[in-house]
């Protein structure tokens, strides 16, 4: 696959509605025909129909109608290309700053100097609130060649500016040198799930000791939580989440007893305290859980709220996952009420879809199956869906075929899965996705059994399932636990009966 695929494949909807609004003001046959092979390359399984698209657009595949095609192919990369940067131009800061300096030097070779120095204002503007110090260099560079000419430049101010930046660039090249060490020494860390591994604590003080040069990265605030930041990362990676626990505690300790934090990191602090609720529910420490909620909300009102628009929805959805892990529904209930009645979730839209997606989970347990599929249908419609991640959608997709089935929806089901397997064709041949993909072709076969008014034998099917494929995790994007639905379609009891079993004898 070349690239012109695997960008086609990657699009979002919005990047491909952008794109097509973009060539249909075109009617020359060429654009015409940019957009059958977009939308045959979209279609996946392009190299088994390439001749025929060939065909379709030119008549024959001969080697002069192979050269039109690859010219077409060239053509619609650029096209996409330019799509993209002017899609993302005012939601991407960084290529805004690069866009400022190309105008800048466009302006400058029609010796329109003026312009030119005014475009690069604005990208260095851009580039410094983004702490963009590589892209400060090129301004600088340009302003500094610009102040020969025939404008008023301050010559001075500008190399005095572009001193104090070069120190900058030095302390984030020092500062990107010390990370990747210490992510490879992190990384090649003997740590195993549920083993007690070597101390990722002394690691780092051993690599300190180490590296004298680096001692100002160690012992700075911002070295130190670029530091914690990455460690962080690859403990979760590894999952090993007692190890992840204890370095949370000890570097969240070390931090507030340096004085470490304040106004200006506090969103890293909010940050710390929710890795290490969401750790601790991975360890199935529910009580140590609730308590960090607890403290997490208390952190929240610090500085007088400041960051609270923006970490409310992660204190309410832990707190309803807390709630529903021990087994009070009803408090859960009652916690998504008060986070819908909070403004501060509603009035973001991202925030809001996260609580939809509790929503409809919350009436999946309570068996509640009509409400929690007219809440799904609201999430997959819902302004920012798209912004979710590819596997996110696909695990939601899979939810909403169970939801469905439980709501007796069964030809719309039908419907719905024939799409789930157009659409996420990448993430179904997907060797990682296979358990989810086994599911949901169980879920389908109940599905069909029913629209028949057959019955069908779970026996040896939920067994398999169970042999063949590892057991869900707790709160993973799966939303609900997949052999636990099956042995609770097999036993003819309640999921969430059977959900706060597996819970109980996981956390003994």
């Amino acid at each position: 696959m070349d690239i012109l695929e695997r960008i086609i494949e990657n699009l979002t909807s919005d990047e491909v509605r952008r794109f097509k609004i973009l060539s249909n003001r075109f009617k020359a046959d060429e654009e015409k025909k940019l957009i059958v092979l977009f939308d045959a390359i979209r279609a996946g399984g392009f190299k088994e129909v390439e001749d025929e698209v060939i065909t379709q657009l030119y008549g024959d595949t001969n080697a002069r109608t192979k050269n039109s095609y690859y010219r077409l192919r060239n053509k619609l990369l650029s096209n996409l290309e330019k799509s993209l940067l002017f899609y993302h131009f005012n939601y991407k800061n960084t290529l805004e700053s690069h866009s400022h300096i190309q105008l800048a030097t466009l302006f400058k070779e029609k010796g329109i100097y003026k312009e030119a120095y005014h475009y690069l204002k604005k990208a260095e503007k851009v580039a410094l609130a983004h702490d963009q110090f590589s892209v400060i260099e090129v301004v600088y560079d340009e302003m500094v060649q610009l102040a020969g000419r025939d404008i008023n430049i301050d010559i001075e101010t500008v190399i005095e500016k572009r001193n104090a930046n070069l120190k900058k660039i030095d302390i984030q090249r020092s500062t990107t040198e010390i990370l990747g060490m210490v992510s490879q020494k992190a990384n090649r860390l003997s740590v195993a799930r549920g083993q007690k591994g070597a101390s990722m604590i002394e690691l780092l003080e051993q690599i300190k000791d180490r590296l004298e040069e680096y001692q100002d990265i160690f012992n700075s605030p911002s070295g130190k939580i670029s530091v914690a930041r990455t460690v962080c990362a690859i403990l979760l990676r590894k999952g090993v989440y007692q190890e992840l626990k204890d370095y949370i505690i000890e570097t969240f300790e070390s931090f507030e007893k340096d004085k470490l934090f304040d106004r200006n990191n506090h969103s890293f602090r909010l940050q710390m305290r929710i890795w290490l609720i969401n750790t601790l529910r991975k360890l199935f420490q529910f009580s140590e859980e609730a308590h960090q909620i607890k403290l997490l909300l208390k952190d929240l009102k610090m500085y007088g709220k400041q960051n609270y628009n923006e970490y409310a929805i992660y204190y309410y959805t832990s707190k309803i996952n807390n709630e529903k892990l021990v087994g009070n529904l009803e408090a859960a209930g009652e916690t998504l009420k008060e986070a819908f009645n909070n403004k501060a979730i509603v009035q973001n839209d991202l925030s809001e879809l996260y609580l939809l997606i509790s929503q409809a989970d919350q009436y999946f347990n309570q068996e509640l199956y009509a409400q929690a599929f007219d809440i799904l249908h609201r999430i997959q419609t819902h302004k920012r869906f798209e912004d979710l991640d590819v596997e996110a959608k696909f695990y939601l997709s899979i939810f909403e075929i169970v939801v469905g089935y439980e709501a007796q929806k069964y030809e719309l089901i039908e419907a719905k899965y024939k799409s789930l397997r157009k659409k996420y064709k990448k993430v179904l041949s997907d060797g990682e996705y296979a358990k989810a993909q086994k599911f949901a072709t169980i879920v389908m076969r109940l599905n069909g059994a029913a629209t028949e008014k057959r019955n069908v034998s779970l026996n040896a099917t939920y067994h398999s399932f169970v042999e063949n494929f590892p057991k869900s995790e707790v709160a993973d994007n799966q939303i609900i636990m997949y052999e636990v639905y099956l042995k609770a379609k097999l036993e003819e009891k309640s999921y969430y009966e059977l959900f706060q079993d597996e819970i109980l004898v996981a956390a003994t």
